[in-house]
């Protein structure tokens, strides 16, 4: 008497196929879906890719650094201390025409109404230290070699409907330290997910 297993039941191999089919099928409608999805956000703006050709926000965002930027946040919101933010510099007068057109990244370090301070490398806000952090811990908000006698915004205002924004490699940026305010109206949106070089894919922080 042998004992061989007893053959498959008729139908069980297209059953299996079958199942696999329709996982096909539905992974393909989803994917699919998601890429129209991404393409409809990307004509409204709301999710915008970007590169970054300079070093003025190292490390959160290094140069050569691939994100996206989303738009959802600030449709429901503004932004916060501490967000990166992407905006449009047509708004800031104070920058050499040429500036004016571009877009910058930068880190919101001050929010409309409040009085804001940069003293031995510190952030006052109202008069009391707020520290901004990124991957490393506390930034430090030092001066570009060259720049002491300039006349500097490190002890300001900031009027209605408008942003302080600092670099995060204070060293190495042009930012609201030399050229004033942004325009509520000038922010696109958030810095939110970095997906280039490999080993830097993730949040923008």
């Amino acid at each position: 008497m042998s004992d061989s297993p007893p053959p498959p039941l008729p139908g069980t191999k297209r059953s299996a196929l079958d199942r696999r089919s329709k996982a096909l099928i539905g992974l393909a409608i989803v994917v699919t879906v998601f890429l129209v999805a991404l393409a409809i956000l990307r004509v409204l703006g709301l999710i915008r890719p970007f590169s970054v050709p300079t070093g003025a926000m190292t490390p959160a965002i290094a140069r050569g650094d691939h994100f996206m930027m989303e738009g959802f946040s600030f449709l429901v919101g503004e932004p916060d201390r501490g967000d990166i933010i992407v905006f449009k510099t047509d708004g800031i007068t104070s920058l050499a025409p040429d500036q004016r057109g571009s877009i910058y990244i930068k880190r919101v370090a001050g929010m409309p109404g409040e009085r804001l301070r940069i003293a031995d490398s510190r952030l006052y806000v109202n008069d009391k230290h707020v520290g901004l952090s990124n991957a490393v811990g506390e930034i430090a908000y030092r001066l570009p070699a060259g720049s002491e006698g300039m006349q500097l915004k490190t002890d300001v205002t900031v009027p209605d409907g408008h942003y302080y924004v600092l670099g995060d490699n204070s060293t190495n940026s042009s930012d609201s330290r030399f050229w004033g305010f942004v325009p509520a109206k000038d922010v696109l949106g958030r810095a939110w997910f970095r997906y280039w070089p490999p080993n830097r894919v993730g949040g923008v922080r």
